[in-house]
């Protein structure tokens, strides 16, 4: 009789995606976490995509790696957070391309020749010409800060650029300082907290940013507190968060995004499925985890040919992803232990 795995074996390369978002928002400039170490003479590439100014960009960002004869050696969109990683480089010269909807292409040469075995590229996308005018418009306590507090989050936003991060959150603590309800300025200083770990001080910073006094439709702070208790397993707090964020703007992926994390955590499973069939209803191309996190959902409800077929969309997306060996290994686990009637996995073992 062959080996059947078991239901723990079968959900590792899936269920280690729980907890902690990888690609959390982080103004800017972030130094992410290296989740496996770069095969010998490859180098990981991570960063963040912002739009002009620091907000999160929106759905349809893609990130892709050419070498200087235009090749494409590696692409992907971007994460909830607007963050890429592509873990697996071969060194040499390159250009980062971001290209987006209703902005202008930026490139960005990269030289993986030499230094240390991750590179951070950070890039901020402009609006075209045509869509100047639809540039995020203000929120209610960017329009109220005064002048001094402004300016303070601007000194903040060029440190970011610069990759200053204690300077950032030095500018950032007096801008809400002067005005404690700058919503905007609170949120990127709980990301510099969270980046430093301080989720208290992070937390405090978010809620004081969504209070009612404040401003309680800036919606980055739901998301980034969503995501945030998510990675404490914090599952409970995280869906009231997240759900009152879904109230104020119901069109956000993202929000069903974290809300499926959160169900999964509590084991509310027929939940989670929900959440993240509504992120496909209004993304269709999310980022490549999230189909190692629906994989999850389908590995716990023993769905083992939509689990399967989870794995293959996420070895699509990145075949050489930080999941990638271990999920390669459960699918042909899966297909050696003949539990799929899917033909597309029955000849894959031919």
């Amino acid at each position: 009789m062959p080996f059947l795995p078991n239901e723990k074996e079968l959900k590792l390369p899936c269920a280690i995606s729980r907890g902690r978002n990888s690609l959390l928002p982080i103004l800017l400039s972030t130094i992410i976490l290296i989740f496996a170490a770069p095969l010998l003479g490859q180098v990981s590439v991570e960063g963040k995509v912002r739009v002009e100014g620091g907000q999160v960009p929106g759905v349809g960002v893609n990130v892709r790696i050419e070498t200087e004869d235009g090749e494409v050696v590696a692409q992907s969109p971007v994460s909830s957070g607007g963050g890429f990683s592509f873990p697996s480089i071969k060194k040499g010269i390159y250009t980062v391309v971001v290209t987006c909807e209703g902005y202008e292409t930026a490139r960005q040469q990269i030289d993986l020749t030499l230094g240390p075995n991750m590179v951070i590229s950070d890039v901020t996308i402009m609006p075209s010409r045509e869509a100047k005018r639809l540039v995020i418009k203000e929120s209610r306590t960017d329009v109220q800060a005064p002048k001094l507090a402004r300016k303070e989050y601007q000194k903040a936003v060029a440190s970011f650029s610069s990759k200053d991060i204690d300077a950032a959150q030095a500018h950032l603590e007096k801008a809400v300082k002067e005005f404690p309800c700058y919503a905007r300025a609170q949120t990127d200083l709980a990301t510099v907290l969270e980046q430093k770990r301080d989720m208290t001080g992070a937390e405090a910073a978010l809620r004081k940013a969504m209070a009612p006094e404040c401003d309680p439709d800036y919606i980055d702070s739901y998301i980034i507190l969503g995501q945030m208790l998510n990675s404490q397993k914090r599952f409970a707090d995280s869906e009231r968060v997240l759900e009152e964020g879904v109230r104020r703007s119901p069109g956000s992926w993202q929000f069903y995004y974290q809300l499926g994390v959160a169900n999964f955590g509590l084991s509310q499973i027929t939940k989670a499925e929900s959440q993240y069939q509504k992120v496909l209803e209004l993304n269709p191309s999310p980022p490549a985890e999230f189909h190692v996190k629906l994989c999850d959902v389908y590995l716990r409800e023993k769905a083992y040919g939509k689990a399967y077929s989870e794995m293959e969309q996420y070895l699509k997306a990145e075949p050489d992803g930080r999941f990638a060996p271990k999920i390669k290994n459960i699918m042909q686990e899966m297909r050696t232990a003949g539990i799929l009637n899917q033909p597309a996995a029955a000849k894959k073992e031919q």
